[in-house]
């Protein structure tokens, strides 16, 4: 999760924590003892005021321990009034030190780095103003020579490396933004991930895609556009922050920047003029900015594209931004291949892959679901299983190769004489299944006769044809069926049995 920022002299200090900037001022403090007591008990020179400086000592020691005693409870504030305090401190040293060259002077330094790494610029810049009157007031007061340019090459100094620290600690705080925006943008792409492994509705997939958008790049909405089926336009196939699911684009749509994505299959951003937006998404969301980003396939053809809007006008995004909404779009490509891929497998499932009709196990299904209609509808239902006579002759006189064709032959043939509605399947070898929905014995005579009729190279079939009673299941309608085609075939074969 990313640590929330305070704004420290008008600078955003994203991890510049209370806690962090006390323990750090705690320890300088904790130094600035340790040394102004190390350079009494060494030899130093006669000049120091030892009980003014040991007395120094002891304030800073009780700055230290309070700062660190207290650390997770000071605000900011407060150690600003520490900072200062430091100040004074360290004025003190170098008065009671008699010597304002002296190596007490290199205290104002620490001062000043600090304020400028933790509050910024412009609290640095106080600081320095803060230093260099302590400093101009200990150099009237203790004599020396040059106090002037000691002066100016002090202040300088601490004003040049505390910019310097500044220059660093802005760098170091846009490198951690960017890696945390980085780590939560890859959160959000990996939860998109973990979505398309373990989803299979593509709307779920879709929505979750564009929330991550949403998320990564701060923005007020995304679409997930994807061609109609008749091609014509773009369609909203899933969206977040928009209510906009179902919307049609048309390709012919002036200044859309989807459609102009999608033709081109290259990424843009534009600030929006008022109105612009509309044209997308309609009046009811009015967006300043947009990111429209390709959902290309592995050959770079454009299948989509992810849109991202911001109802604020921007100038620009950040690359980060960019990286995270291009990552989401690699996704929505996958997802779609896969959804792609899932459709191509349930079709595998259900289809014979000689003929093209439906298998045995897709007839099954189908049949249910026709009982089941025509038990709501009270309309009738007849089902026929159907032979090809002698084709195992067939098959050995001119081949398996020819005898595969054939079977081709026959399913084109018998499914282009067939009304919509009508289900035909290959049952197994040369055995066919064909459900006739709100048909009656009657018509289903005349249907098969058809069928009958278009056999290609004057091959000949058996049938067996019944009618729903209104309580079998689809099993024993079936088998009812299938005893009919054995008694076709047991009365000679190139007929149709109807019970």
């Amino acid at each position: 999760m990313r640590v929330a920022a305070s704004r420290i002299g008008g600078v955003n200090r994203s991890f510049d924590q209370p806690l962090v900037m006390a323990t750090v001022l705690g320890f300088l403090f904790v130094a600035g003892a340790a040394i102004g007591a190390l350079s009494l008990v060494l030899p130093h020179p006669s000049s120091y005021d030892s009980s003014g400086l040991w007395i120094n000592v002891a304030i800073t020691g009780v700055f230290a321990v309070t700062v660190l005693g207290f650390r997770r409870h000071l605000p900011v504030w407060a150690l600003q009034i520490c900072v200062l305090a430091a100040t004074v401190i360290v004025t003190r040293a170098v008065y009671y030190g008699h010597d304002p060259s002296g190596y007490y002077t290199f205290w104002y330094l620490w001062i000043g780095v600090y304020a400028f790494f933790f509050f910024g610029p412009r609290w640095g810049a106080v600081q320095v103003g803060v230093v260099g009157a302590a400093y101009a007031w200990v150099l009237t007061e203790v004599s020396g020579p040059t106090p002037v340019p000691r002066w100016l090459v002090t202040v300088g100094s601490i004003l040049v490396a505390g910019l310097l620290v500044d220059a660093l600690a802005a760098r170091l705080r846009r490198e951690s933004a960017a890696a945390a925006t980085r780590a939560e943008n890859m959160e959000a792409v990996s939860e998109v991930a973990r979505q398309l492994a373990t989803q299979s509705d593509s709307r779920a997939v879709g929505w979750a895609i564009c929330s991550a958008a949403v998320q990564t790049a701060g923005a007020s909405a995304a679409v997930l556009w994807r061609p109609t089926i008749p091609g014509d336009a773009l369609q909203a196939d899933a969206a977040a922050g928009a209510e906009v699911e179902g919307l049609n684009l048309p390709f012919v749509t002036p200044g859309s920047g989807a459609i102009q994505v999608f033709t081109s299959a290259g990424d843009r951003f534009d600030t929006l003029r008022p109105g612009q937006s509309a044209q997308e998404l309609g009046p009811a969301f009015e967006a300043g900015a947009a990111l429209w980003e390709p959902v290309l396939k592995d050959e770079g053809a454009a299948v989509g594209v992810l849109a991202v809007y911001w109802r604020d006008r921007l100038e620009h995004v950040g690359p980060e931004t960019r990286r995270a909404v291009r990552l989401l779009a690699l996704e929505a490509a996958i997802a779609i291949e896969r959804g792609e891929l899932l459709g191509r497998l349930e079709i595998a499932a259900r289809t014979d892959d000689l003929t093209g009709l439906l298998n045995r196990r897709a007839w099954d299904e189908e049949l249910m679901r026709e009982i089941s209609r025509a038990d709501r509808s009270g309309a009738a239902l007849c089902v026929a299983i159907l032979d090809l006579d002698r084709f195992k002759s067939y098959n050995d006189t001119y081949g398996h190769q020819t005898g595969d064709r054939f079977l081709k032959q026959l399913a084109g043939a018998w499914s282009q004489n067939l009304r919509t509605g009508d289900i035909l399947a290959r049952y197994g070898g040369e055995e066919f299944a064909l459900a006739l929905p709100g048909t009656n014995l009657e018509h289903s005579q005349q249907m098969l006769d058809r069928l009958r009729d278009v056999l290609p190279e004057d091959q000949t079939c058996s049938a067996g044809v019944c009618q729903w009673d209104g309580s079998e299941t689809a099993e024993q309608l079936t088998a009812r069926a299938d005893t009919l085609l054995y008694a076709a075939k047991a009365g000679g074969r190139d007929r149709v049995v109807l019970d």
